[in-house]
């Protein structure tokens, strides 16, 4: 019996022996993916020899002096006095102009249209203007007496626009007949937001 007991120790043992070697192999191959690094150079290795275009899609914004403003975060964003209008009301509309240009040097590219609410406050204003958007100063408005969300879907966007490329937005909000005590005290701010989309 004792001999029997020594022989489920050694395999025992020889199990147990051949686990830790399974595990040490496993933790040298975890060890080595984590410090492998691969490289991969495109083009001869001059600035701008690589795949893709060296220029990059530079939208911008004009300020009220007439100066181009990034505005990448809404933090940034360009400020705009009215161009017509004091306060909201339901017979005469407020209005504002915005440019946006594709600066150069740069590639061409759509600018898509939106509208947002830069101070998403509970129950303010902006959800309850009607819009009325013209782009380029066309005649004719590209959505007209629509809330946000309709001037939203309505996919507003100037096809390839080139650097050095200039558009304009002119926005009329008002707020829709019979408003009356459900806006008394309240206010909002109107935001317009260009994503741009490179060809």
């Amino acid at each position: 019996m004792r001999h029997g007991t020594l022989r489920g120790s050694g395999r025992k043992r020889l199990a147990l022996a051949s686990g830790a070697l399974v595990l040490a192999i496993g933790a040298g191959a975890t060890a080595a993916a984590f410090t492998d690094v691969a490289r991969l150079n495109l083009g001869t290795g001059a600035p701008g020899s690589g795949i893709g275009n060296p220029q990059r899609f530079d939208i911008a914004v004009k300020d009220s002096t007439g100066i181009l403003r990034d505005a990448e975060t809404p933090q940034a964003a360009v400020v705009l006095p009215l161009s017509a209008g004091t306060a909201f009301s339901e017979t005469t509309p407020v209005q504002f102009d915005v440019t946006v240009a594709n600066r150069q040097p740069g590639i061409t590219g759509d600018l898509a249209v939106s509208l947002y609410d830069p101070d998403p406050v509970n129950q303010d204003l902006f959800g309850r203007l009607l819009f009325t958007v013209y782009l380029d100063g066309a005649a004719t408005p590209a959505v007209a007496n629509a809330s946000a969300d309709q001037v939203n879907q309505a996919g507003l966007v100037f096809r390839g626009v080139a650097p050095g490329q200039e558009h304009r937005i002119s926005l009329s909000a008002i707020l829709p007949a019979n408003s009356g005590t459900q806006v008394i005290g309240k206010s909002t701010q109107l935001g317009v937001l260009t994503n741009g989309e490179s060809k």
